[in-house]
């Protein structure tokens, strides 16, 4: 491995705890404000700051396949994405396991701002054509992203898409991955080219696709699901439906709708075009990347933006400098910044949520170097040339493209991940033992999870380059100076 590079991923920030949550955080178990597919969730602060979460309790008594368990939460470990809900760590005591998770996204709709899509759905009855498509864009943009990287959700539906604010323009966030599943295995598909046929008969009456009750599908399935959701949105009506949930599975089982029907009567010959390309049998479906590229989606005569949208997004520029700043810092600083990134909740990111959206053209969820190129401004030739090793110091997990939380670690500014609450945390992650020092053995457990061969050098050095006074060690004077030094910009 380069000694130079810093190689670690953002899943291994997400850790697992054995014992009691109560000892982390300030939490009611008794006080439930939501649920989902296998447990209940309540809310928590973590000690010592005013950060609010959301904590999953999911009884052990209702996991009937550990194993399968297991891979669902690392499904939620590597997601990584401005419209997914994020995971921060878990727990688990003799009774159950604890999945805490971003507050906002998980309130109900007295409690929050935001609320589910299914209560806006039943709010407004149907949207515009233009508010279904900013709703519709974050799904599929959020979609494709899962798709991409091998991971099929299978319970698409209203009640898992949580908005953040009650702003037309609000983002949210899909939720609810206790039925999703790998359908590529990365090893096996890349020697065979074939993905692995889901047989579990998983979602919802009004959503679930025909091929899902039969046994037998594909990531597809949330194609059809997402096409339902899309129906709903412009019509306020299923394209299926029945007096009883064995009514509604036969109506899917047929697979017989029309969007001939007085409530679409306004809508876009385009937007009837893509539900049907959505809605239909597997062989002529859509993938996700598909519809991201038809017409209607990308077509430009949509609503033009109020005023205040229009500053916004001119104001939403990338900062070569603060990249710059970046590929400037220390090993160390880098996996703190990492860390911090990793942990802000979408209040603090809003901007750079939509910025990275902005500049991920093909909707995949990541940056490649050419995106990235095309989103700077005024770059000089000099700084062009300098350009590639500096995207390349930002990919700390070495897969060749950019990710949401490698994004945000390179473009934070230094007055967000500067304040105190935000050091102490970063630094407590590290400090495995309480000692309130950091050591290389410390570092080597935390990131020393990678296949690469890394030697002694490469932990010597991450120390000694914080270490200011020799003794082998970072305390915490230590870790602040070096998070504020190597600023080019304030």
């Amino acid at each position: 491995m380069n000694q130079e590079e810093v190689f670690f991923k953002k899943q291994w920030f997400i850790l697992s705890h054995q014992g009691k949550i109560e000892q982390f955080y300030d939490i009611n178990l008794k006080k439930v404000i939501g649920s989902g597919t296998y447990g209940s969730v309540v809310k928590a602060t973590l000690k010592g700051t005013k950060n609010q979460r959301a904590v999953k309790v999911i009884p052990k008594s209702k996991v009937k396949n550990p194993d399968r368990f297991k891979k669902e939460i690392d499904i939620l470990r590597q997601l990584d994405h401005p419209n997914i809900i994020k995971l921060y760590e878990t727990f688990e005591d003799q009774r159950n396991v604890y999945l805490v998770m971003e507050y906002n996204n998980f309130i109900s709709i007295r409690l929050c701002e935001g609320g589910e899509l299914f209560d806006r759905i039943m709010d407004k009855g149907c949207f515009s054509e233009y508010e279904a498509y900013e709703i519709f864009l974050q799904i599929m943009q959020a979609l494709n992203y899962c798709h991409s990287n091998s991971i099929c959700h299978r319970d698409l539906k209203p009640e898992n898409f949580l908005f953040l604010t009650k702003a037309d323009d609000s983002p949210i966030k899909v939720i609810d991955f206790g039925l999703s599943t790998l359908f590529e295995d990365p090893v096996t598909s890349k020697q065979t080219g074939q993905k692995l046929t889901m047989k579990t008969k998983a979602g919802t009456p009004y959503y679930i696709s025909p091929e899902v009750l039969k046994g037998s599908y594909d990531e597809l399935c949330d194609i059809w699901s997402a096409g339902v959701i899309l129906y709903i949105l412009l019509s306020g009506v299923p394209p299926f439906y029945g007096d009883s949930d064995p009514e509604i599975l036969d109506a899917v089982q047929k697979g017989e709708y029309t969007t001939d029907i007085p409530e679409l009567k306004a809508v876009s010959e385009s937007a009837k075009d893509l539900i049907r390309h959505m809605i239909t049998q597997p062989s002529m479906r859509y993938k996700a990347s598909q519809v991201l590229k038809h017409k209607w989606m990308i077509e430009s005569n949509k609503p033009t933006k109020c005023y205040k949208f229009i500053l916004l997004s001119l104001e939403l520029k990338l900062n070569f400098a603060q990249l710059k700043n970046f590929n400037g810092s220390n090993k160390l600083k880098k996996v703190a910044l990492t860390f911090i990134a990793s942990q802000l909740n979408e209040q603090e990111i809003t901007d750079l949520g939509k910025l990275f959206k902005q500049l991920d053209k093909n909707g995949d969820g990541v940056l490649t170097i050419d995106e990235l190129r095309e989103g700077l401004t005024g770059v000089t030739d000099s700084q062009q040339k300098d350009l590639a090793n500096i995207i390349r110091s930002i990919d700390t997990d070495g897969n060749g493209t950019i990710n949401y939380t490698e994004f945000l670690a390179a473009t934070m500014e230094k007055s967000l991940y500067m304040k105190e609450e935000k050091l102490y945390q970063a630094f407590k992650m590290l400090d495995l033992d309480g000692s309130g020092k950091i050591d290389k053995q410390e570092l080597q457990t935390v990131l020393g999870k990678s296949e690469k061969v890394i030697d002694e050098k490469y932990w010597d050095d991450m120390i000694r380059e914080a270490d200011k006074n020799g003794d082998g060690e970072i305390d915490y004077s230590e870790f602040i100076e070096m998070m504020d030094k190597f600023s080019l910009i304030s």
